[in-house]
């Protein structure tokens, strides 16, 4: 299931970046992510490893994640695996006069038996998870436009 989505922020790309490029300030407005951990940083970040759990419906579920594009105050890409899914993610940051353009891409591929689900149950998904993207992203641009 592939997902597109853009938001117009009153800030700048640094202050955007601020909240999305480190993992501890991208849980403050990720509000289903309850941990994260980097298991091995590299340098430049890209290759940098990591594990998150993602919290649904009451329980936790780990993923294990990648950076695969990492350059600072334009974009962050991320490969994420776990139980029931994979997910690659893409933040594209660009600046835009006096606003900043956050554009993300991902592709979401469902495994086992929720593999199944969602080709039944596709629209039911997709709606759940473009509401939870919805209000993570409302989130992210009320942190990004406080005390411009």
């Amino acid at each position: 299931m592939k997902l597109t989505y853009t938001m117009e922020i009153k800030s700048t790309p640094e202050k955007v970046w601020y909240w999305l490029g480190t993992p501890e300030r991208a849980m403050v407005w990720q509000t289903n992510v309850s941990k994260t951990e980097i298991l091995q940083e590299t340098p430049n970040m890209i290759g940098t490893t990591f594990r998150e759990t993602i919290e649904e419906n009451g329980s936790g579920v780990e993923m294990q994640g990648v950076v695969t594009d990492y350059r600072e105050n334009q974009s962050l890409a991320m490969h994420l695996s776990g139980k029931h899914n994979i997910v690659d993610v893409e933040w594209h940051i660009e600046k835009m006069g006096e606003h900043t353009r956050l554009t993300l891409y991902s592709n979401i591929r469902f495994r086992s038996f929720v593999k199944m689900l969602s080709i039944l149950m596709r629209p039911v998904f997709k709606k759940k998870i473009t509401e939870q993207l919805q209000g993570q992203f409302a989130r992210l641009k009320e942190l990004c436009e406080r005390d411009n």
